[in-house]
């Protein structure tokens, strides 16, 4: 086990110069077969900052990052309407990024392996929730990874491995987690983001507020 684990995980708001260990931890999150698009920009990460600061949060153990998560603002009728990730967030640079919007959308969210099912995506999914009640928006909103689906992609359409995920006949590495913070499916986003295990698609998941 990595002695990383021992330390107590600490969540707060990203830094400027948390840049280049962000990016450390997304090649280790994000390995191939994922391509390098799957890997924030250091200019990206300014962007996010310069557009939506409070909605940016890291989660450090020690003095090493082992969780980030992006979000940002937009209208609750464009989350919840067909749409891929790069047109909802501005090809992950949050140019869409509505200070008014009335859903907090999450755009990405990384935990290190070592750290995986120790409760840093609870803690950020948590604090992501409360700040989406501060804001007062109506919802919260995602496009979850199917990660599971490329397994049975031959056998089942995106719409029906969704489908039993949702009523517990198949657990799937992310979404079935989702389910269990209290969101809810709305339908599956076909062609959302560029993925291997996912296909490409994505489920609609919705926590409202």
């Amino acid at each position: 086990m990595d002695e990383r684990v021992a330390e107590a995980p600490i969540l707060r708001l990203r830094r400027p110069e948390d840049a280049a260990e962000i990016r450390d931890l997304m090649v280790r999150v994000y390995p191939p077969p994922h391509g390098p698009e799957a890997i924030w920009s250091t200019e990206n990460l300014l962007r996010h900052l310069s557009h939506f600061p409070e909605g940016q949060l890291v989660v450090e153990a020690g003095r090493t990052l082992v969780g980030t998560a992006t979000t940002h603002r937009v209208p609750l009728e464009a989350a919840l309407a067909p749409h891929t990730w790069s047109e909802i967030t501005g090809r992950g640079s949050l140019s869409t990024h509505d200070p008014e919007g009335d859903a907090l959308y999450g755009v990405n969210i990384a935990v290190d392996r070592d750290w995986q099912g120790r409760g840093v995506g609870r803690l950020m999914y948590q604090a992501r929730i409360d700040l989406a009640r501060r804001l007062g928006c109506r919802a919260f909103v995602a496009g979850a990874r199917i990660p599971g689906y490329h397994r049975v992609a031959e056998a089942m359409s995106p719409e029906t491995y969704v489908e039993a995920v949702a009523t517990g006949r198949i657990f799937d590495p992310t979404l079935s987690k989702q389910l269990r913070i209290g969101f809810q499916v709305r339908g599956v986003l076909r062609d959302y983001a560029p993925d291997v295990e996912t296909m490409g698609h994505a489920a609609l998941i919705v926590l409202t507020l």
